[in-house]
């Protein structure tokens, strides 16, 4: 039998890995596209530790006595020349998939550093974790901070009229839960100070920031963005394995029980869809920021959330920003020009 000659060989080995990386890249293009956009986003300089001049810092200020996670970081600016009110307040919930992060990650400093030195007053809450507590402990104690702050707000110095509240990811998930309950929803946490006299929790102003916002229907929203599960699975293995204890995903882990196995009263407890449509949010401004490169909420969530709520509400109430090439937290998500953006949408509708 003759030999086929080992250039031959090469040349069609060569060709075999071509038609097949043509057949993956015509498959996996959206997917290809968004791990290599996430790779390449441009990452900032990372902050040092420095001693803000512009106010007053309270940090670990204790909001309840249940748990030692229960407490925030409270920044407050100076009145001087360039502003002549008390600060608005902006209330800050932390990401980390419910299993980690506190009052201090990357992207809430991103958010406080540059509000609190433009006059308004940040609070950037902690809150328990799934280690510690189940839902929905980690919303009501979101809610008590609210609460607390209101009423401490003569005290510490800062207008609390009117609040705007910002998260991002899973943080974005408790923003919007403490946007769109009533009072009387996940209030069993008591804030330090708390009397006979009703304080509300409502806010004004939602920010969501890629907010996992679908307890269900994820899997489908890869299959329709063409993000096979692997690249899930790489992309979020940090939030797998030991650390759910058993649970299918981290919101599963909170709930202390897995999505899949969850009736649809189960369901409709933790699904803010459900108080969306039951509540009145009348008066509710919101702005939703996601990025199309996202390999860890689909965007899918928040295009969702933004059709819903600008039926609810208005149109005219909700501003939705799907953002070309970033991922999941990029830092270029807290630019100088996106950030100075919110500004404008928060002075107006704080206003």
């Amino acid at each position: 039998m003759r030999k086929i000659p080992v250039v031959k060989i090469i040349i069609i080995a060569l060709f075999v890995l071509i038609l097949l990386t043509a057949a993956l890249t015509a498959v996996w293009r959206q997917a290809a596209y968004a791990v290599w956009k996430n790779l390449t986003v441009p990452v900032y300089p990372s902050r040092d530790d420095h001693i803000w001049t512009g106010g007053a810092v309270y940090e670990k200020l204790y909001y309840a006595e249940d748990s030692e996670s229960q407490y925030l970081d409270l920044y407050v600016p100076e009145i001087n020349n360039n502003f002549n009110k008390k600060p608005d307040l902006f209330v800050l919930i932390h990401g980390g998939g419910f299993i980690a992060g506190d009052s201090q990650t990357r992207q809430a400093r991103f958010m406080y550093d540059y509000f609190r030195d433009r006059n308004y007053a940040c609070a950037s809450i902690n809150y328990r974790l799934a280690q510690e507590a189940a839902f929905p402990a980690g919303l009501s104690d979101c809610k008590a901070a609210v609460r607390f702050l209101r009423a401490h707000a003569d005290e510490y110095g800062y207008n609390a009229d009117q609040i705007a509240i910002w998260g991002e990811s899973a943080g974005g998930y408790l923003a919007v839960m403490c946007a769109v309950t009533n009072d009387d929803e996940f209030t069993d946490v008591k804030f330090i100070g708390q009397d006979e006299n009703i304080i509300s929790a409502r806010v004004n102003v939602l920010v969501d920031y890629y907010g996992h916002i679908d307890g269900t229907g994820t899997d489908q929203d890869w299959k329709t963005l063409k993000i096979p599960e692997i690249v899930i699975d790489i992309a979020n293995s940090w939030a797998s394995g030991d650390v759910l204890r058993g649970y299918e995903n981290p919101e599963s882990f909170w709930l202390r029980k897995n999505i899949s196995d969850m009736t649809p009263e189960e369901l409709n407890y933790f699904d803010p869809y459900n108080y969306i449509n039951q509540n009145d949010l009348s008066g509710l401004s919101v702005w939703i920021v996601h990025g199309d490169c996202d390999i860890t909420v689909p965007y899918l969530h928040s295009e969702r959330l933004s059709k819903i709520l600008s039926e609810k509400i208005s149109p005219d109430a909700v501003k939705y920003h799907l953002i070309p090439g970033m991922g999941h937290a990029s830092d270029p998500l807290y630019s100088e020009r996106l950030l100075s953006e919110l500004k404008s949408f928060l002075d107006e509708a704080l206003a």
